[in-house]
């Protein structure tokens, strides 16, 4: 079968432990599972070559690799996990276990020798005398050192439609500490919109340098896959390895490396196309994600796009944001206060339309409300932003129909100034972000483009300060993204939301297969 090409951005052939260097060299890989055409068996060795291709296409030079949720194994091929070992599992020695798959000693091997940290996600079996079948079946990352011991594990506690997979009794703040003197936290896909354990790692541990392992549905205007990854990283200030699941006609794609407050280095998203990639992302980060990135390592832009082909979702609630709709009036300019529940937001923005009027229309808004998931699962959100809608009716904000030339939709509008402040409450546990997306790439603007400020004032409030740089056009979001974890936020109602989006793709990979990979 056909695995796509590999993007490598430029690597140095040099492990990053030769002394006096302060950078590593990071990998993640967008990977397109193998799902139909075969038996479990033969679907699992599929994707374990397609795994090892990409891992030997590193040549060596990566420092640590990270390969996607939920794109190996399934519920009929388990394995178990060890919490660590002492030697790798790839030795004869070690080989005593028979529950330890032998696709999980495989990928030791491979990590022992290509000399490189190795991150996988797995379905796994563990004994549970309190099941019906006797063991539990965990969504579980495990780490290999560079000899292919392994070093850590996560079992998924925040899960989404994942009727077959168990959780453990608390949250498991997984880390590891590396030869390059880094210490990674690690966890799975819908964990990241959630305090425990992602903010938490960064929040109570400390740990500025995490790795997220995803099959993602993208959701416009707030939260499509790189999007939601760029502005976390640049909101906790660390550098963020996602690596992605690659199955765009069921609307997954997006991975990424980004490098805290400097953007992205390397970054996937797959719009204008129904199949899924396999492909390798390298960057070189450094050691303390204060630090400056490496010039040849500056963030790159993306080429631009026509159409876009890639299933999305809707924000579900965007009917009960308070909106006030831009006029598509040449040389125009507003300045409006918008407020909702305790969330007031000041707008500047002018605008010309080049004398042409724009296929899509604009509205500014504002929003307090709460997203249930499943299992009474709740993100409380604050946000205030511009964003583009079909047309003057605010349902349509957020709506895309495939193959909609996205470009020629928006590139009758240009912004000369586009200024936006927010009186975010303050609380113990909340992590405010930008959220930006550009029409004309689909992905966001990146730090250099924009200006992000946070004060603290009187009245137990945050002022955020978002502006543009620079004039430009093609925009989709530009807005402030509030998650504040510990609260249930009024005015918002109960409104099912996203998620790791894997309802929608478990749809539909279920009408191509009745081997499902759960998310």
């Amino acid at each position: 079968m056909a695995f796509g090409f590999l993007w490598l951005l430029p690597v140095v052939a040099l492990s990053s432990l030769v002394a006096g260097l302060d950078f590593y060299t990071a990998g993640v890989v967008e990977f397109r599972p193998s799902i139909v055409g075969g038996s479990s068996e033969q679907l699992l060795a599929e994707n374990l070559e397609g795994y090892l291709q990409l891992i030997a296409a590193g040549n060596g030079t990566t420092d640590i690799l990270v390969f996607p949720e939920a794109t190996l194994n399934t519920v009929l091929q388990l394995t178990a996990v060890p919490a660590s070992t002492d030697q790798s599992l790839c030795d004869e020695s070690s080989q005593d276990d028979p529950e330890i798959a032998p696709f999980l000693r495989r990928l030791a091997c491979a990590a022992q020798e290509f000399h490189t940290y190795l991150v996988v996600n797995v379905k796994e079996k563990a004994p549970d005398e309190g099941s019906a079948s006797g063991y539990a079946v965990y969504n579980t990352n495990v780490v290999f050192d560079r000899n292919g011991a392994v070093v850590s594990r996560y079992r998924k506690w925040n899960l989404y439609l994942e009727s077959q997979t168990s959780r453990t009794e608390s949250p498991e703040l997984a880390t590891f500490h590396t030869d390059f003197n880094v210490t990674f936290g690690h966890f799975v896909c819908f964990d990241m919109l959630f305090y425990s354990p992602a903010q938490e790692l960064v929040e109570g541990l400390g740990v500025r340098h995490v790795i997220v392992t995803k099959m993602f549905n993208s959701e416009l205007p707030f939260l499509t896959a790189v999007q939601f990854q760029q502005g976390w990283a640049w909101a906790n200030k660390v550098n963020l390895l996602a690596a992605g699941g690659s199955l765009p006609q069921a609307g997954i794609s997006g991975s990424g490396i980004y490098a805290g407050v400097q953007g992205a280095v390397a970054q996937l998203l797959i719009t204008d196309s129904d199949e899924g990639q396999r492909k390798l992302l390298l960057a070189r980060l450094p050691i303390n994600p204060d630090d400056l990135l490496p010039q040849e390592e500056e963030p790159l832009q993306p080429e631009a796009i026509t159409s876009v082909r890639l299933k999305l979702l809707q924000q579900p609630d965007v009917k009960m944001f308070s909106t006030w709709e831009l006029p598509m009036i040449e040389g125009s300019s507003v300045k409006k206060r918008i407020c909702q529940d305790d969330l007031c937001c000041r707008f500047e923005i002018d605008w010309t339309t080049n004398g042409s009027i724009p296929g899509y229309s604009y509205r500014m808004g504002v929003w307090v409300g709460r997203r249930r998931y499943e299992e009474e699962q709740y993100s409380s959100i604050r946000l205030c932003g511009l964003f583009a809608c079909r047309n003057g009716d605010v349902g349509s904000c957020g709506l895309l129909d495939s193959g909609d030339n996205i470009v020629q939709m928006t590139q009758g509008l240009q912004f000369t100034k586009l200024l936006i402040e927010g009186e975010f409450v303050r609380r113990p546990r909340r992590l405010i972000s930008p959220s930006t997306l550009s029409s004309s790439t689909f992905y966001p603007l990146q730090p250099s483009q924009l200006s992000w400020v946070l004060s603290e004032e009187q009245h137990n409030v945050t002022l955020v300060r978002m502006e543009l740089k620079e004039p430009r056009g093609e925009l989709m979001t530009f807005a402030i993204y509030g998650n504040y974890f510990d609260e249930n936020a009024g005015g918002g109602g109960n409104a099912l939301g996203n998620g790791s989006g894997v309802l929608l793709s478990v749809l539909l990979v279920l009408l191509l297969t009745i081997r499902v990979y759960l998310n």
